[in-house]
C-alpha cells in the first residue's frame, strides 16, 4: 500500500468496489461508497464553515457511523480530527478549546457542550452530495491526521499529535498479521483513545470491516454474539479485559482467527490458559505508547513464553526500538529505558514545547543521530532479538526509605495459584505521599485464598521492605471505559474498605487510650506520638474539625476547634479534658423540632444584609447531568423528603427580638423545563436558579429539572441560600437524596445514615461550645490585632470601572509531586497558613500593599451534633497581613493565621464590634483551602455527573481558593468580579500563588 493519506487510500478502495461493506452498526451496514460520499458531504460542509488544511476540528459525537464519516471528512480537507469523549467534563473541554485557540467543533444532535466557541452539526446520513467541483485536499503523509488528548501527571490535557504516515505504516504490506481484506474487527475502545486507528482505520485501510459498538465493555456472551452475528474474527483487547474474559469464559474466543492484547503487562497465567484452550488462535502481545501511534512492538505468544514474563516482541515496520542508559546503548540483556524511533513517532505535544523537548530527544544509535521518544519503561533486548519489559519508571515507589518496584510485586503475587488477578496500590499518608502498600487480589476460582498466608509468602519471596502492608480481597478489579485498570476506582474501593474498618474499630471502645485512637483514626490509622501536634503528624484544618468530632464522641464533651488548636497533641488535650467537669453533659435532642430558634452569627449576618428578606446574591449552586431511566415522580418526592428532613431548608427567617428561624410548611419549589439540547437546558437552568429568594416567606431553596429531547437525560440543578447551607452540606444533601430516592422507588421507608439536629439543638450546641471558649480573651486578641487597620479601597481593585460584568474563573493545576511535597513542607502548621502566606506575598508583590486583610472561612462542625445536618455552620476570620522590609513575610503570615485559628470562636460581627470597625468592609479578598468532603450523587438505575455552574456573584471582588482533592492540593482557583478586578491582575495573582506554593514545596 502506498498513498499520501488515509483518506486517499479509503477513496481508492471505495471507487474500486463501492458496494462492499465498511462499517456495521447494529443492524445497519454502511458501504464503502456510502461512507465515501457521506464524508465528502462533511468535508464540503466544513469547507463552507471556513475549515482549512491544518485546522484542528474537535468531534463531539458518540461512537457511530456519523463519527467515522466526520473524521474522514476532516481528513479530506487536509485538516486534523480530535475526538472528544462524551464522559469528559466541561472544564476539560473548555481547556481543550483554549489549547486549540477557539476551534470550530462538530457536535451531533443534543451533543453540543457549549464549551467550544463555535459548534455546528455535521450533515446526516442522507446528506446531498457536494458540488461536483469540490475535490479532497491531498494531504502529504507527514501531515498531522489526529490529536489524542490524554491526561498527563498534572491532570492537564496532553495533546499528542499523530500523522497520516504513522498510522499508514502499521497497515502496509504484511506489517501486522491478519490485517487483510478478510478482517472483521470490533471498535471496543474509546474513540478518543489511540485505539481508533487500530480498530477502525486498520480494517478499513485493508479493505475489511469495522463493527461499531456503543458499549465499551465486552462480556463473554457479547463476544460470542459479535462473532456469531457480525462475523468478527479479530479483536484487540486491553490486557485487563483479556484477563477478565479468560477468567469468566475462556471458550468465548471460539471462532476468532487472531487476538491482540496490550496496554498493560501481559499475564503469563492468563495467556497460558488461553493458549491451552485455543492452540490454533494466534495471541499477540502488543506494546506501544500513544506517542508512537498504536504499536511499536508485537509478539506472537507461545506456551513457552508463559513460563516467565511474556516478551514484548520485535518492532513493527518502519519503527526502531532501543534500550538506552542515558545516551548509551545497552548491551544484550542489559536493562535500560525503552526508547522508540521511526515513522510512527508523534511530532510532539501541541502547545507544549517544553514537554516535547523533554520526551522527544536526539540520541546517537548505531552511529546515526536519531529522534527518539523516551517511554519511561524499563526493558531489555535479548540476544535472540526480542524486547522484554522490566517495569515502569513511574511505578518505582519509595516507601519508608525502600525503593520498590510495584510491577515486580504484582508479578510475584500473580505466580501464586490462589491469585487470579492482582494490583499494587500505594496508599498516601497524611502528607499526601505514598506511605504504605496494599495488594488488591481477585482470588482464583480453583484455589482457596488466605490473605495472611499470601502476605507471609510474599514477605519470604520479596526483598526486605517490599511486602504489601495489607492484602485485600476484591470480587473484581475495576476497569476504565477503555478496558484498562481503573486505578482511581481501585483507590476508592480500598479507601472505602479502610473507612469501613475504621468505623468498625470506632464502634469498639479502646480501653487503653481513646485519645490516641481518636487522633490515629483522623490521621488515617498512623501511629501517634502523644507529644506530637496534629499538624506535625500531617493533619490539616479539616482534620482539626474531624478530630473535634472524634474527641467529642470519645469523651462526651463538646470540644471547640480552638481548643484543639491550643491543645494540639494527645497529652495537651488530655490535660485540658482533665480540667473539665466530669459530669456528663445533658443529652441533646437531635430530632427536628418545631421550636423557634435564634440564628447563629453567620446566619444573622446574612439576614441583616437584606432587611427586606429578599436576596439573590448569597446562594450556593449545584447541578448534575442525570442519564438513565429516572423515575421523575419518585425523584421529586425524594426532594420533598430531604426538604422535610432538614429544618433549615423549610424555615422562615425573620426578625423578632433577634434574628430567628421558624418552621414553615411550604414545600420546596420544583421547576421544570424542556430543551432541545444541553446548551439550551443549561441556559434555562441558570436563569431559574439565579432568581432571588424571599427568606421572610420561607423561600430558601429551589430545584430545577430540565429534560433533554431524544433520550433519557436530565439536568438537575439546585440553588440554596447560604443562610441554610454551606459547602459541608452538599455531601449530606446528595447522600440523603440518594437514599430517599432509592426508598421511594422500592416502596420502603428511607434508612438515613445519620440523625439530624433541630435548629434549637444546633443553636444550643454552638452556645455551649462558645461557653467553653475564652471569648473575652479572644475578642481582646482581635481588638489589638485589628487596631489602626487602614481604610479605603484594596490596591488590587481597578482604578476605573470596567465595562465588563460578571464573575470569571482561572484554574491552574499543581503537579501531584508538588502537592505531596507541599503537604510535607507544611507539617507543623498545616496547609492553610502556607497558602495564605503565598496569597499575601503575591498581593504585596503585585500591588505594593503594606497592611491589608484576608477573609478566611472556617468550619464550625466540631462536634457530633453539628456533623450531619444541612445548615450554615461556618465563620469567617479576618487575617491581617503586614509587609515587612527585613522580616520573613511567610513566617509572620503563618503566625497571624495560626493566631486567628486559635481565636476563631467569636463571629465576624463580634470581632468587628470589638475592634471598633462595625459597619466597615473588613476585607476585599477571601483565601480558602477547599477541603470539604466530596459529594457524589448515586441514583439507582442512573448515572449522575456533576456540572459546574458559573458563579453569578461574589461576596468580595477577589476569591482565591486552594482546592484539595483526595488529600492533596490540586488546583489554585481565582474567582474575580471583572467589573472591579482587572483580568491581568487576576492572572498575575494566580501565577504568583502557584509559583510561591511550588517554591514552598521545593
Amino acid at each position: 500500500m502506498s498513498a499520501a493519506s488515509i483518506s486517499a487510500v479509503l477513496r481508492g478502495l471505495a471507487q474500486a468496489d463501492p458496494e462492499l461493506p465498511a462499517l456495521i452498526d447494529g443492524d445497519q451496514t454502511i458501504s464503502r461508497g456510502r461512507l465515501d460520499g457521506w464524508s465528502d458531504a462533511v468535508a464540503a460542509h466544513l469547507a463552507r464553515e471556513g475549515v482549512r488544511a491544518g485546522d484542528i476540528v474537535p468531534l463531539q459525537l458518540e461512537t457511530s457511523p456519523a463519527l467515522i464519516a466526520a473524521a474522514l471528512g476532516v481528513l479530506k480537507l487536509g485538516a486534523v480530527y480530535a475526538v472528544m469523549d462524551p464522559q469528559w467534563s466541561p472544564r476539560r473541554l473548555r481547556r481543550i478549546d483554549e489549547i486549540l485557540g477557539g476551534a470550530l467543533a462538530l457536535a451531533g444532535p443534543g451533543r453540543a457542550s457549549g464549551c467550544f466557541r463555535r459548534e455546528v452539526e455535521p450533515p446526516g446520513f442522507a446528506a446531498p452530495a457536494p458540488d461536483p467541483a469540490w475535490a479532497p485536499n491531498p494531504a502529504p503523509d507527514t501531515r498531522v491526521a489526529t490529536v489524542f488528548f490524554t491526561s498527563g501527571s498534572t491532570g492537564e490535557p496532553k495533546a499528542v499529535l499523530s500523522t497520516h504516515d504513522a498510522i499508514l505504516r502499521l497497515f502496509t504490506g504484511a506489517a501486522l498479521a491478519h490485517y487483510d481484506p478478510e478482517i472483521v474487527m470490533p471498535h471496543l475502545g474509546s474513540s478518543a483513545w489511540d485505539v481508533l486507528p487500530l480498530e477502525v482505520w486498520g480494517p478499513l485501510l485493508n479493505g475489511g470491516v469495522c463493527v461499531l459498538r456503543r458499549r465499551r465493555a465486552l462480556t463473554p456472551a457479547e463476544l460470542r454474539g459479535e462473532i456469531r452475528e457480525h462475523g468478527v474474527n479479530t479483536v484487540f483487547l486491553t490486557t485487563s479485559l483479556f484477563n477478565v474474559l479468560v477468567d469468566e469464559d475462556v471458550a468465548a474466543f471460539e471462532g476468532l482467527r487472531a487476538v491482540y492484547c496490550g496496554g498493560e503487562e501481559c499475564s503469563p497465567a492468563h495467556a497460558a490458559r488461553f493458549l491451552a484452550a485455543h492452540p490454533d488462535i494466534p495471541l499477540y502481545n502488543a506494546y506501544g505508547p500513544v506517542e508512537s501511534t498504536c504499536y511499536a512492538l508485537t509478539h506472537r505468544v507461545t506456551l513457552e513464553d508463559t513460563r516467565g514474563p511474556v516478551p514484548l516482541g520485535r518492532p513493527v515496520p518502519r519503527t526502531g526500538v532501543h534500550v538506552l542508559d542515558g545516551e548509551r546503548e545497552c548491551a544484550p540483556d542489559e536493562v535500560g529505558e525503552l526508547c522508540i524511533s521511526g515513522d510512527g513517532l508523534s511530532p510532539g505535544y501541541l502547545g507544549d514545547d517544553a514537554l516535547t523537548a523533554a520526551k522527544f530527544v536526539e540520541a546517537t544509535i548505531g552511529g546515526r543521530r536519531l529522534r527518539v521518544y523516551r517511554t519511561g519503561d524499563y526493558g531489555a533486548l535479548t540476544s535472540g532479538g526480542l524486547f522484554t519489559f522490566a517495569g515502569r519508571l513511574d511505578r518505582e515507589l519509595k516507601i519508608r526509605g525502600h525503593r520498590i518496584d510495584a510491577g515486580q510485586i504484582e508479578r510475584t503475587a500473580a505466580g501464586f495459584a490462589a491469585v487470579a488477578r492482582c494490583a499494587v496500590v500505594p496508599l498516601p499518608g497524611p502528607s499526601g505521599r505514598p506511605e504504605s502498600l496494599a495488594l488488591a487480589v481477585v482470588p482464583s476460582a480453583e484455589h482457596h485464598l488466605d490473605e495472611k498466608e499470601l502476605r507471609g509468602a510474599l514477605e519470604r519471596a520479596l526483598p526486605p521492605g517490599w511486602c504489601p502492608d495489607t492484602v485485600v480481597r476484591l470480587a473484581t478489579l475495576p476497569l476504565t471505559g477503555n478496558g484498562k485498570l481503573d486505578t482511581a476506582a481501585l483507590h476508592a474501593a480500598l479507601a472505602q474498605r479502610a473507612a469501613d474498618r475504621t468505623r468498625s474499630e470506632a464502634d469498639r471502645e479502646d480501653p487503653e487510650d481513646p485519645l490516641v485512637a481518636a487522633f490515629s483514626r483522623v490521621l488515617g490509622g498512623i501511629p501517634v506520638d502523644p507529644e506530637a501536634t496534629l499538624f506535625e503528624l500531617g493533619g490539616t484544618s479539616l482534620a482539626a474539625v474531624r478530630l473535634c468530632v472524634a474527641l467529642s464522641r470519645a469523651t462526651g464533651l463538646s470540644i471547640p476547634v480552638t481548643t484543639v488548636l491550643t491543645h494540639p497533641s494527645v497529652n495537651a488535650m488530655r490535660a485540658w479534658i482533665a480540667g473539665q467537669s466530669a459530669a456528663e453533659p445533658e443529652p441533646t435532642d437531635h430530632t427536628v423540632a418545631d421550636a423557634p430558634s435564634p440564628l447563629t452569627g453567620m446566619q444573622s449576618g446574612f439576614l441583616f444584609q437584606n432587611l427586606d428578606g429578599k436576596d439573590g446574591h448569597n446562594n450556593s449552586y449545584s447541578a448534575w447531568r442525570i442519564t438513565g431511566a429516572l423515575e421523575l415522580e419518585r425523584f421529586v418526592e425524594a426532594l420533598q423528603d430531604v426538604h422535610a428532613r432538614h429544618a433549615y431548608l423549610h424555615g422562615i427567617y425573620s426578625f423578632a427580638d433577634k434574628a430567628m428561624w421558624n418552621r414553615c410548611e411550604r414545600p420546596v419549589t420544583v421547576e421544570y423545563l424542556d430543551a432541545p439540547d444541553e446548551q439550551a437546558a443549561l441556559a434555562g437552568l441558570r436563569e431559574a436558579l439565579h432568581r432571588p429568594f424571599s427568606l421572610f416567606d420561607g423561600d430558601v431553596w429551589r430545584a430545577v429539572l430540565g429534560r433533554l429531547e431524544g433520550g433519557e437525560q436530565w439536568l438537575f440543578g439546585m440553588a440554596v441560600h447560604h443562610i441554610a447551607f454551606d459547602g459541608w452540606s452538599v455531601p449530606i444533601f446528595t447522600e440523603d437524596l440518594a437514599e430517599a430516592y432509592g426508598a421511594r422507588c422500592a416502596g420502603r421507608e428511607a434508612r438515613f445514615a445519620h440523625p439530624v439536629a433541630a435548629p434549637s439543638a444546633i443553636y444550643a450546641e454552638m452556645e455551649r461550645i462558645r461557653g467553653l471558649a475564652d471569648l473575652p480573651g479572644q475578642l481582646d486578641h482581635w481588638a489589638k490585632e485589628l487596631a489602626g487597620l487602614p481604610d479605603g479601597p484594596a490596591p488590587w481593585l481597578s482604578a476605573s470601572p470596567c465595562p465588563d460584568i460578571g464573575v470569571r474563573k482561572i484554574d491552574v493545576g499543581l503537579a501531584p509531586d508538588q502537592a505531596q511535597l507541599l503537604h510535607r513542607r507544611s507539617r507543623g502548621s498545616g496547609l492553610l497558613p502556607t497558602f495564605i502566606a503565598a496569597l499575601g506575598a503575591t498581593l504585596v508583590e503585585l500591588t505594593g500593599a503594606e497592611d491589608f486583610t484576608v477573609g478566611m472561612p472556617v468550619s464550625q462542625r466540631s462536634t457530633p451534633v453539628l456533623q450531619d445536618t444541612i445548615a450554615c455552620l461556618i465563620n469567617t476570620m479576618c487575617i491581617r497581613l503586614r509587609a515587612c522590609a527585613d522580616g520573613d513575610f511567610a513566617a509572620e503570615a503563618e503566625k497571624a493565621v495560626l493566631a486567628g485559628m486559635r481565636n476563631n470562636d467569636p463571629s465576624i460581627s463580634e470581632v468587628a464590634r470589638a475592634a471598633g470597625l462595625a459597619g466597615r468592609q473588613l476585607f476585599h479578598v477571601i483565601g480558602a483551602v477547599q477541603d470539604s468532603p466530596t459529594a457524589d450523587l448515586r441514583l439507582e438505575g442512573c448515572v449522575a455527573e456533576p456540572i459546574e455552574l458559573p458563579y453569578s456573584h461574589l461576596a468580595v471582588p477577589l476569591v482565591v481558593d486552594l482546592v484539595v482533592d483526595e488529600g492533596a492540593a490540586s488546583i489554585v482557583r481565582v474567582l474575580y468580579d471583572c467589573a472591579l478586578v482587572a483580568g491581568t491582575m487576576a492572572h498575575n495573582v494566580s501565577a504568583g500563588v502557584v509559583r510561591r506554593l511550588t517554591q514552598a514545596a521545593g
